[in-house]
């Protein structure tokens, strides 16, 4: 699927455009375009349509199951082989990107918020959400062990506390105040079934004592910080 081209797709693809795979380049270097028969299969008005449509066809092709697809990845969900990764490496060792490489990415990244996010209609988060929630998620059933666990809540800690946290940085001038009581206000107050949720989530667990201490030190240290 293709999304970035701003001519029409048969003036793009295996014209100017010959998918992403390093392994089609690769083909394409020993066998020559020529080897390949191409089709345009059907066209999309939006990229969300597109996405949907191809992730529905990959997935009924089962192609994460079949290493004879060359194509193994379903929005996004990638299964690279030793061998997949071998030859990927290989393929892009010692290689330059030349100067009108350079220059395409650069022009195709003209213009884009760096945030993905803010260019996302809720339709493609929608559309996301359920091609990544249960089974298809890649930790549908697993668990981090107790050390990446570590890890993630030292980190977390550090960008919340630390100097790096960018909200530390910010001025909260009158203006910005007032947007974010505005903010607050659109939401609207907590309802009972929210409150209820929250409390369901939480009932039945029990806080370490070391993770009692965290909370505390954190809360001494935001009421002295609130006198100050």
């Amino acid at each position: 699927m293709r999304a970035a081209n701003k001519v029409e797709p048969e003036q793009d693809l295996w014209q100017h455009y010959f998918t992403s795979s390093p392994k089609v380049q690769q083909l394409i270097e020993e066998t020559g375009r020529e080897s390949f028969d191409v089709e345009i299969r059907k066209v999309f008005e939006t990229k969300e349509q597109a996405v949907f449509w191809e992730t529905r066809v990959l997935r009924r092709c089962r192609v994460l199951e079949d290493d004879r697809w060359i194509n193994q990845n379903i929005a996004g969900y990638i299964v690279p082989t030793e061998e997949s990764r071998r030859k990927i490496s290989d393929y892009h060792k010692g290689k330059a990107k030349s100067d009108e490489h350079k220059k395409n990415l650069s022009e195709s990244q003209k213009g884009k918020s760096k945030t993905n996010s803010k260019n996302q209609t809720l339709e493609y988060r929608a559309l996301m959400s359920k091609l990544k929630s249960g089974e298809n998620n890649a930790m549908y059933g697993k668990h981090h062990s107790e050390e990446t666990k570590a890890k993630i809540g030292a980190l977390m800690s550090e960008r919340i506390r630390g100097d790096n946290n960018p909200m530390r940085k910010v001025e909260w001038t009158a203006e910005r105040k007032e947007r974010m009581r505005q903010v607050r206000a659109k939401r609207g107050p907590v309802t009972a079934e929210q409150i209820e949720k929250t409390a369901a989530k939480n009932r039945g667990k029990t806080r370490t004592p070391e993770q009692r201490a965290k909370i505390a030190a954190a809360l001494r240290a935001h009421h002295a910080n609130k006198k100050s």
